[in-house]
């Protein structure tokens, strides 16, 4: 691939031809990945992805991989991984400017040692800084877009945007992200001064007894309704503890799906389709995934 020799030749990062969505995810399923790259810093990243974008190569955007079913066959493409970039965050005044690969349980309990605003919503949220403004990520009645001043982004061409909250357009779950193409790469935050590392241990404790947090998963699998939150619709199906294979939902949270050894991804996608259509036929409740299928 053409593409691997211009990232040597560049030194814009490293490439890898073994990987596997099975070992970038943390559902721990999916195929083979034709080509793995980790650019080693933004101009390396804006170079890389300019040329994938001027070839027309086939790439998908990944980052800690905690939201992705992707299939259990070979990918055919690049993946863009971001989990090795550097993150770091910087005070100004009433704001931080934090690298959107700043994994965003790190970032939650980081701000609370020095008192700096209450991101401790993100704290049982296992992703990077990017992908919870891409899909809004929020929990405890909050949310990232609650936080955000603008977002920057590389561009198809390479070229660094910035994007106010305004024009953000996010949603319940969504953003202008999920409509453009880009990759998000860093979040000007308002910020004040509050104690929330008490608060942060509370909700700790309380997501280790009633999360599967032990588990491979993906998180949260279905919006919540507006009238009730989907845990309790898939309980009313009867199917806490259910498995299809080695996929299983969670006796702990009705909205996890886990991973109990060695589940594919046709075993979580049977499961997340049995669900939904049992919930359409027997509630007439019709259940949308927050979760990303490749």
């Amino acid at each position: 691939m053409n593409f691997i020799h211009f990232v040597v030749e560049q030194d814009l990062g490293s490439v890898e031809s073994r990987c596997s969505f099975k070992e970038l995810t943390t559902i721990g399923c999916g195929g083979e990945i034709e080509c793995t790259y980790f650019p080693k810093d933004i101009p390396s990243l804006q170079k890389a992805y300019n040329y994938i974008k001027l070839h027309n190569l086939r790439y998908f955007v990944l980052g800690n991989g905690s939201n992705v079913l992707a299939s259990d066959h070979f990918y055919p493409g690049i993946v863009i991984c971001l989990k090795r970039l550097p993150y770091s965050y910087e005070k100004k005044e009433n704001t931080i400017v934090v690298s959107a690969f700043y994994p965003t349980i790190h970032l939650a309990y980081d701000l609370a040692k020095e008192e700096l605003g209450d991101l401790s919503f993100l704290g049982g949220i296992p992703g990077l800084l990017g992908g919870a403004v891409y899909n809004n990520s929020g929990a405890y009645q909050d949310n990232i877009a609650n936080h955000i001043i603008e977002v920057k982004y590389i561009d198809t061409a390479g070229n660094i945007q910035t994007i106010p909250k305004e024009l953000c357009a996010f949603g319940y779950r969504s953003s202008i992200f999920h409509y453009i193409e880009g990759i998000i790469i860093e979040v000007t935050l308002e910020i004040e001064r509050i104690a929330t590392k008490e608060k942060l241990d509370k909700r700790k404790k309380q997501r280790q007894l009633t999360q599967p947090l032990e588990a491979k998963s993906m998180g949260s699998i279905f919006k919540n309704n507006p009238l009730i939150p989907s845990w309790k619709i898939v309980d009313a199906l009867h199917l806490r503890g259910f498995k299809i294979g080695d996929a299983a939902v969670s006796a702990k949270h009705t909205n996890f799906i886990i991973n109990l050894g060695n589940a594919t991804s046709n075993d979580i996608l049977s499961l997340i389709h049995l669900i939904e259509t049992r919930s359409r036929l027997e509630l007439g409740i019709i259940l949308s995934s927050e979760i990303t299928i490749l």
